[in-house]
């Protein structure tokens, strides 16, 4: 069988009654740089505690740069940024900003624990949240964040909730419905330690009056599909022996727990126990009724300490600006001026640079503009002399592959080659006609010699191995060769050497 369906109902996250696009806070929660997964996932449930408002399925790019979110954030209306990132001495810290302009406040979390963490271990009050608390943004509980009696003033501690408080749209008691109200963020700064302790909470309002074994049974009996595991009465005799035994008590021992000793007595206590003004989530949440309100905590739990406030925004073109707040670099008043003036200084070389790099640019297209215009009347020139020479030049159709006007170059340059070369050996055979009659005897001489070496290379002949009648032979033929074509005697031919044979 088919798995049903399960609807995320988004159509319902928004702005509540009242509330319009403009005034609500949107935020970004972002990774910056190489984090570790523990990170990641920790950046994954701040998302949640932020929700309805922000990203929720935000996916960084690892390239991406914190001026890359500054630039798409006015489009799309967000007015906070936070940022995670992992610095080179393993420590985490957390910033968040105010766009478009700043302020920029630099956390450092010295602790934290993700949410499965704290369903994974055995506090009491911990778990997963039933469903359904995101649809509506949390309230905000700053605790101890009035200035100190005794001692300085500390302008940072109004600066931080300050930028707290805007990071979720204010209540409006009179529109809003008592449903809306899921959960609970809670901020409680310690003049100790300098320490904000960051805790998230989901609100459950329970029976009133009743132990926490009664309330069991209320939640589990009469429902189709109960949500709870049913309690296992199988080793007990008697409804009493659930009910008020002792916690670890064996069913055979003697012995009940009087109402005012069971655990979760919270019926008993007025501490925590209201009237409701409105129908709740949850089965008999009535209007009217006396209900206890508990506080379960779902994470992610988190311990931050204050280290940096500048005015600008980390990342931005016009930089950080002016530190107004560190906890580790005290300044005097001569040393925040000089640093003011430097960073004037510095602001107006660069506007200066700006300046000139536009007027560089805009010379450059004029240039080109102009540049354009000339080649255009060039163009039109060139094209009535190419026609002229198009008429000379040969045809050259069928070169797909092969420039036309390199063609053409190669062609009239053999043209000219040969026509040099043509020349050259006319005037190189006349010179060489009047030679030949000089050298004629010595070039036949020479053939003689270069034909015996290539028929006898190989032989091995010793030096005195020549008989007499091939020396009058050669003699012979040398007396011939004397004599010209044109019948002119030539003077007889130097003896010749004879040549030394292998040894």
């Amino acid at each position: 069988m088919a798995r049903a369906r399960r609807k995320n109902r988004t159509h319902l996250k928004g702005p509540a009654k009242g509330e319009t696009e403009e005034n609500v806070p949107k935020s970004f929660v972002i990774k910056s740089g190489v984090v570790t997964k523990s990170i990641t996932q920790l950046v994954r449930d701040t998302r949640k505690i932020m929700e309805p408002h922000t990203a929720t399925r935000l996916r960084e790019r690892p390239n991406a740069r914190l001026r890359d979110y500054l630039t798409i954030a006015p489009s799309l209306k967000v007015t906070h940024m936070m940022a995670f990132t992992l610095t080179e001495a393993a420590n985490v810290h957390l910033r968040v900003a105010r766009l478009p302009q700043g302020p920029t406040l630099t956390f450092r979390v010295n602790k934290y624990s993700l949410m499965k963490d704290l369903v994974n271990s055995s506090l009491r009050n911990v778990g997963k949240s039933p469903g359904g608390e995101y649809r509506n943004p949390p309230l905000l509980v700053l605790n101890n964040f009035q200035q100190p009696a005794n001692g300085p003033a500390l302008p940072q501690l109004r600066l931080m909730s300050t930028m707290f408080q805007g990071l979720f749209p204010p209540i409006q008691v009179e529109k809003s419905a008592l449903p809306t109200f899921r959960r609970v963020l809670l901020l409680s700064y310690s003049s100790q330690t300098g320490c904000i302790s960051f805790r998230h909470f989901t609100i459950t309002v329970r029976p009133h009056g009743v132990s926490r074994r009664v309330r069991k049974l209320l939640n589990t009996t009469g429902v189709s599909k109960p949500s709870r595991k049913a309690p296992n009465l199988a080793n007990t005799e008697d409804i009493a022996d659930y009910l008020l035994r002792r916690a670890g008590s064996e069913a055979s021992t003697a012995g009940y727990d009087s109402m005012s000793e069971t655990e979760a007595s919270e019926g008993e206590s007025d501490t925590n126990a209201v009237e409701l003004p409105e129908d709740y989530v949850g089965r008999g949440n009535k209007k009217g009724e006396r209900k206890a309100v508990r506080l379960i905590e779902t994470g992610p739990r988190m311990e931050l300490r204050l280290i940096k406030v500048v005015e600008g925004l980390v990342g931005s073109k016009r930089g950080e600006g002016e530190t107004v707040f560190h906890e580790f670099v005290h300044k005097t008043k001569a040393d925040a001026s000089r640093l003011q003036q430097s960073h004037e200084e510095r602001r107006a070389a660069k506007d200066a640079r700006r300046a000139e790099q536009a007027a560089n640019v805009a010379r450059k297209k004029a240039e080109k503009e102009k540049n354009k215009k000339g080649k255009g009347k060039a163009t039109g020139d060139e094209g009535d002399d190419e026609s002229l020479e198009s008429e000379e030049d040969p045809d050259v159709e069928g070169l797909s592959d092969v420039d036309p006007e390199e063609e053409l170059e190669r062609i009239r340059e053999r043209k000219v080659r040969i026509s040099t070369s043509k020349n050259g050996n006319a005037d190189d055979e006349k010179e060489e006609d009047d030679d030949d009659d000089d050298f004629s005897y010595e070039d036949r001489v020479r053939k003689a010699d270069e034909e015996e070496d290539v028929d006898d290379w190989d032989a091995d002949v010793g030096a005195g191995d020549a008989s007499s009648e091939e020396e009058e032979d050669v003699e012979g033929d040398a007396a011939d060769s004397s004599e010209s074509e044109d019948g002119r005697d030539l003077p007889p031919p130097p003896p010749r050497k004879k040549r030394a044979g292998k040894k």
